[in-house]
């Protein structure tokens, strides 16, 4: 005999879970005690949030879904922000908590950590939220979590427990429900889609988030059309940097827009059409004139902006594969439709953007299995516009969709562990450190980080780029004749907070200095702190437009 806290330890076991973040409150108690027998191994964050987008991290790089055990009330509404990102970028993400006896009490009763209906509050960032109130319901409650994650568009998932469920002693004894596997796209369907590519002209794919596990067969399928292969922030390194088809320039940029206007079918995979990849300067340019056929695991997403004139409901992975085996290879003279995009694009970038796609470039090509976390800032800005990477996972950030700020360093340590403890799922990664660009601005949100960081002794370079406060903020409010209020900030000395962690610091006035920093965390396996003056490391490098 065991209690359900312990059971449902055991349950996450046999689905598979390796790791937890989260920290514990005297009304989750009941849900660690059988944690320290276990296998699974527990990280304990500052904040919930942090615990929420170290899951985050760790999901993208390991390709198993995030674990956080949080507490009731407080606990759930601290990790919601956390929810908010991963529900905008797809991450699965499952999230555990206890709730009050009294579940839903719209006339307050003073209970610690209450909330009138804390289900209600976190169902608008997650995929599905449910309350368990017996043990039976646990094996079919995690089962339809990881059904989610496997089977539909991914996202959060939340399950909460009332605080005397989790000490109840229980004999279940059930093994997780077997999951699904994904439907074979329609064959009709297929059959035109295949017609329409086959017969293209200038065909284009673009592809998003959703096709990260499936790179070999997307870089297969873009060879077969001789086709682009434009990529959205989250789908940089589906098809690497260096190869002849891979379009990372933003579809906000003009010369992607002209692309994709002159393209007559056009093959959408795993991608939202989203403003964030498409119209991030919100001027509406962006406009779909040739045949689409659209994938995507969520047959809902398929309808929404643009009604697809072949709808492929489905796993990317499934779709790709089976086009593959109809599709005969074609003459598109992709590789030069390509070529002069990206040589359009890179032109309409000013001379700062371009020093920090140099920055960008210095890094990879000095940590090249370097998974590259970044927060809203500079940097990541330039790099979200045209940068790539050498595989899927190494470059996300949280300057798309739910946009929040001091993302990055949690989620590095995150995608750390899942480095340390997997080697991750992409073949470079494992032997260079994560490296996390964030803003000074961006860092103070989390400086508590740091601690974590000590404590879970993965390699993270952190590379903090400093210029006083929240500059893209600050130049949007000149920009609208708004006078600069509230985004100049004090900023602390981050090796003497570095050295109170216990972590080693230093600082970069170039592009081979932060270089060779990096070369030694990577060699000493050990984090860093790196600041970097803003202005000075500009006037570092001599921009090549």
């Amino acid at each position: 005999m065991q209690t359900v806290g312990v059971t449902l330890i055991s349950l996450l076991e046999q689905f598979g879970v390796e790791q937890v973040f989260g920290i514990p409150g005297v009304h989750t108690i009941e849900l660690y005690r059988g944690l320290a027998d276990s296998s699974i191994v527990h990280h304990t964050p500052r904040h919930e949030q942090g615990a929420g987008f170290m899951a985050d991290g760790y999901a993208r790089v390991s390709g198993k879904p995030g674990v956080c055990f949080v507490i009731t009330g407080p606990g759930l509404s601290n990790i919601a922000t956390a929810m908010g990102q991963a529900l905008a970028d797809s991450i699965p993400m499952l999230v555990i908590s206890s709730v009050n006896d009294h579940i839903s009490a719209p006339v307050s009763r003073g209970h610690l950590h209450e909330m009138p209906d804390q289900r209600a509050m976190i169902s608008t960032v997650s995929r599905h939220s449910q309350t368990i109130v017996n043990a039976n319901e646990l094996p079919g409650a995690l089962a339809t979590a990881f059904a989610i994650f496997n089977s539909e568009r991914p996202g959060p998932v939340h399950l909460q427990l009332p605080v005397a469920v989790l000490g109840q002693v229980c004999d279940l004894q059930t093994a997780p429900t077997a999951l699904p596997v994904c439907a074979i796209p329609d064959s009709d369907a297929l059959i035109h889609a295949t017609e329409l590519l086959q017969n293209a002209s200038a065909p284009l794919l673009l592809l998003g988030g959703g096709t990260r596990h499936a790179s070999t067969d997307i870089i297969a399928l873009a060879e077969t059309l001789d086709a682009p292969a434009h990529m959205t922030i989250n789908a940089r390194g589906v098809v690497p940097a260096g190869h002849p088809l891979a379009l990372p320039a933003s579809g906000s940029t003009k010369a992607t827009r002209a692309l994709i206007e002159q393209s007559d079918v056009i093959l959408a995979i795993g991608t939202e059409l989203a403003p964030t990849d498409y119209d991030m300067f919100r001027d509406n340019g962006f406009t779909l004139s040739g045949k689409l056929i659209r994938c995507d695991i969520d047959t809902r997403q398929i309808y929404l902006d643009s009604t697809p004139d072949v709808a492929l409901p489905g796993d990317a992975l499934t779709t790709t594969r089976a086009l593959l085996k109809t599709l005969q290879q074609k003459q598109c003279n992709g590789a030069a439709r390509t070529h002069e995009t990206m040589q359009r694009a890179l032109a309409e970038f000013n001379d700062e953007a371009h020093c920090h796609l140099q920055l960008l470039e210095s890094i990879r090509h000095s940590l090249p299995g370097a998974v590259v976390v970044g927060d809203s800032t500079q940097l990541i800005y330039s790099g979200n516009m045209i940068f790539n990477t050498a595989s899927p996972n190494q470059w996300f950030n949280s300057s798309v969709g739910f946009g929040t700020l001091g993302y990055a360093l949690p989620a590095a340590i995150g995608a750390a562990i899942a480095q340390q403890t997997s080697q991750g799922t992409s073949g470079t990664q494992g032997t260079d450190p994560v490296v996390c660009l964030i803003g000074d601005g961006g860092l103070q949100f989390v400086l508590g980080e740091l601690g974590t960081l000590t404590d879970t002794n993965v390699s993270v370079a952190l590379v903090v780029w400093c210029n006083s406060g929240y500059r893209e903020i600050k130049t949007s409010m000149e920009s609208a004749g708004v006078t600069a209020t509230g985004v100049d900030l004090v900023v602390p000395d981050f090796a003497m907070i570095a050295s109170a962690f216990n972590l080693a610091s230093a600082t970069a006035d170039s592009v081979d200095t932060l270089c060779q920093l990096l070369v030694e965390c990577r060699d000493s396996k050990q984090s860093v702190v790196i600041s970097i003056d803003e202005q000075t490391m500009l006037q570092s490098i001599s921009p090549v437009t």
